[in-house]
């Protein structure tokens, strides 16, 4: 009887030994359990490993894949109450989870450099997804409604098509992806930052639903189209692209820094509706911009006016007040000052310095802080050799590779991003560039 009662007090601790560190179903279960935890560092390195929850409608704990694995398949499995991995599994050409309908963690898919399709066909709901050096992906699927960050970066995606009902995310950023020819999303409200950088050249963007967003910045970007957006609480620029028209008919209000530099096909531009800038207007090196006529109902800028080129026309006519100095220079002799050097002395252009020229006469005026009103009544003409600022490609995108190279969420595809990016704390590229700019005047 003592040796049966040890019998049975060993058998019992080693129950409650497994269960506290890996509780599954078996697989031949005919009904999966509602939930099994798994260890805190659990790993599997062969599909027989995930064999082991496929009895499970929910996992509660991280799970990581990698090692030799060449195919996976995460079966019947609804739920994650954590994170999902998958690392640096070499061998790895495809995975599915197609049940999987809810991840509280993340989707963290990094350094899979064979993996060609990664199919999540039913999940739904996810904090956050990180999309990592994955230079042989061609399709990633999911049916994701609820997002707060989305990372993509160095991957080979020709297009974003797995967030095809997402509504509203905190943070959008895809950097990175050479071959990336195209992103629709009819996503409405971006909280943080909508960040697209350093793709193919030729990439089209599409966020017509989008309403409102809190930043948004675009690098080297083909075409953008947001017909429904109408307010940007933050930044907005346009940085290096070859975008040849920005129509953004119904955006009424920009908070802070609105910067279009260096878009060497840009021709065209429609802000219509745009009555509120509260930080800068820089518009600055867009070659192929002669008309600047798209702002006739721009009342109001909150910092300070900086317009670089060769432009013949600068059409502000609804201008009542700049907050800031103002810099405009022109390399056309055709471009006139009198509208500017008119607000200027009615004191509607309140900062400490004004800057008007074209190719042959300019305006300069710098107003000390105790005489601003006497000074401003004295104009000087130089002529058309006086320095000009030009504002290289080369230069912004320096200043776009500084910030970059500052927040780890925006690093390049050298492989070195880390499993996690915490781009939660991703920050905007426009006040770089504008300091950048700033420094440079």
């Amino acid at each position: 009887m003592k040796l049966q009662s040890l019998i049975a007090s060993s058998a019992l601790l080693i129950t409650s030994a497994l269960a506290a560190t890996t509780s599954y179903s078996s697989s031949s279960s005919s009904q999966p359990s509602s939930s099994c935890s798994i260890s805190s560092h659990a790993t599997a390195t062969a599909q027989s490993d995930l064999d082991k929850y496929s009895g499970c409608k929910t996992l509660v704990g991280n799970l990581t894949i990698g090692g030799g694995l060449k195919t996976g398949a995460l079966a019947n499995v609804k739920e994650i109450k954590g994170s999902l991995t998958i690392f640096n599994a070499t061998k790895l050409t495809s995975f599915a989870a197609d049940s999987l309908q809810s991840i509280t963690g993340s989707l963290n898919l990094q350094s899979l450099t064979i993996l060609t399709s990664a199919s999540f066909g039913s999940l739904e709901s996810v904090d956050s997804i990180n999309l990592i050096t994955l230079p042989a992906i061609s399709t990633f699927t999911s049916n994701i409604k609820s997002a707060n960050n989305i990372y993509i970066s160095d991957t080979s995606l020709q297009s974003v098509d797995g967030f095809s009902v997402l509504k509203k995310v905190n943070v959008f950023n895809v950097n990175n992806n050479k071959l990336l020819t195209s992103i629709k999303s009819p996503v409405e409200a971006v909280t943080d930052a909508l960040q697209f950088s350093f793709n193919g050249n030729q990439t089209k963007i599409v966020f017509d639903d989008l309403v409102w967003a809190n930043n948004i910045s675009l690098t080297d970007v083909h075409s953008a189209s947001f017909a429904s957006l109408e307010k940007i609480n933050s930044s907005l620029g346009f940085i290096n692209n070859s975008i040849s028209s920005l129509n953004f008919t119904k955006l009424n209000t920009v908070g802070q820094t609105f910067s279009i530099v260096s878009n060497s096909e840009l021709k065209n531009l429609s802000f219509s509706n745009l009555t509120t800038i509260g930080g800068a207007l820089v518009i600055a090196n867009n070659t192929g911009l002669q008309k600047i006529d798209g702002f006739n109902n721009l009342t109001t800028i909150g910092g300070t006016l900086e317009v670089i080129g060769n432009f013949t026309v600068l059409d502000l006519n609804s201008l009542k007040s700049v907050k800031g100095g103002a810099d405009v220079e022109s390399k056309s002799s055709n471009f006139s000052c009198n509208a500017l050097k008119a607000l200027q002395k009615k004191g509607e252009i309140k900062g400490d310095s004004f800057v008007c020229k074209n190719g042959a006469t300019s305006t300069s005026v710098k107003l000390s802080s105790t005489s601003k009103q006497q000074s401003s009544q004295t104009t000087s003409k130089t002529s058309s050799k006086t320095e000009e600022k030009n504002f290289t490609s080369g230069d912004v995108k320096a200043a776009v590779s500084a910030s970059s190279a500052a927040s780890s969420s925006s690093k390049s595809s050298k492989g070195n991003a880390a499993i996690v990016a915490p781009i939660s704390q991703v920050t905007t590229l426009i006040g770089l560039l504008t300091a950048t700019i700033m420094s440079l005047i």
